[in-house]
């Protein structure tokens, strides 16, 4: 399917649509009477578990019925609502979360939400995964890009987990509905390697997300995110001689608070995120150059040749011999 006929097809009635549009009165769907309810938090809801889809696939893929609401439940799974057309009004766990095209919502699993009454321009997308993928299956293909890609990689499932939700709100500049596109037309009209191609474009999506999180954090002052972002910009920049001390009077902190700052916002030390950032720029040497492990050891800040290993082996389970062999065969 082209980019082209997706809108034809999204905006197309469904069987379940035509159903609700012929219906006087706003019913629910009839699948939700092979859907189990359970008691959440003091009050009667759905739950969706997704087993049977998410089986023998990386992600679900839904469009929305409208003419109609879907009412109170969780999910067992991750999901991601996107607004393709029109708009959507949320309830989650209580707070009314209105929703424009473009916008994005990650959901968190057991997060109780509904939406409401679905009208003809409504076209409203959600896609279901499992937590594993979305955090270690997902997180591992992204690979090490360093301490600025790690923070907000855990920050970002930090806080979907503690604050229940993230919404992405449309940005012009944004990359999202082109990638949503292309995972919908492979989605719905599946070819050779779709698989691959949706996990790809899953990639680039969840990329952009964090673009977005890390430009949203830094533009804003008030957000505590937004100044250990920029503090770990400057770590990542200047990682082969940046010290606390010149840290600190970079931001105008005491070096002690800078620290205390650090670990509680990363739970890391300054120090262990100095030697992440340097056994990136190893792995980079490792992957790029042929020059000796001696002498990356020597250009990333190491004389000591077996501190250099053993921290190497600490973080990646091998030693620069094998992880060089391992990026670099074939």
């Amino acid at each position: 399917m082209k980019p082209n006929m997706l809108d034809e097809y999204l905006f197309r009635y469904t069987e379940s649509e035509l159903h609700h549009l012929n219906d006087p009165v706003p019913t629910l769907s009839g699948r939700y009477k092979r859907i189990p309810q359970i008691t959440f938090h003091g009050r009667k809801m759905y739950q969706f578990h997704f087993g049977s889809l998410l089986k023998n696939n990386l992600i679900c893929v839904n469009k929305e019925s409208r003419f109609t609401f879907i009412p109170e439940h969780i999910h067992t799974v991750i999901e991601f609502l996107y607004v393709y057309a029109g708009k959507c009004t949320q309830i989650i766990d209580g707070q009314r979360v209105e929703m424009t095209q473009g916008d994005i919502c990650l959901l968190d699993v057991n997060v109780p939400h509904s939406i409401e009454f679905l009208e003809k321009e409504d076209i409203i997308i959600t896609i279901e995964m499992r937590r594993e993928y979305l955090t270690n299956g997902l997180l591992q293909r992204l690979g090490n890009k360093g301490i600025i890609t790690s923070f907000l990689v855990s920050a970002l499932s930090a806080e979907s987990e503690h604050d229940q939700y993230l919404l992405f709100q449309h940005r012009e500049d944004s990359a999202i509905h082109t990638i949503m596109q292309a995972i919908l037309c492979e989605y719905f009209d599946p070819a050779l390697c779709t698989e691959q191609i949706i996990d790809a474009n899953v990639i680039l999506l969840y990329c952009e997300l964090l673009r977005n999180y890390r430009d949203r954090a830094i533009s804003s002052h008030t957000d505590k995110n937004g100044q250990i972002v920029t503090i770990l910009e400057y770590i990542e920049q200047n990682w082969l001689t940046v010290t606390l001390e010149s840290a600190a009077r970079k931001f105008g902190f005491h070096p002690n608070y800078l620290s205390a700052y650090i670990r509680k916002e990363t739970g890391l030390t300054f120090k262990q995120l100095v030697i992440s950032q340097r056994m990136y720029q190893a792995c980079c040497y490792l992957t790029t150059t042929g020059y000796p492990v001696a002498v990356i050891a020597e250009k990333t800040g190491y004389e000591n040749l077996g501190f250099f290993y053993r921290k190497f082996q600490e973080l990646y389970g091998m030693t620069p011999a094998e992880y060089r062999n391992l990026r670099c065969k074939g």
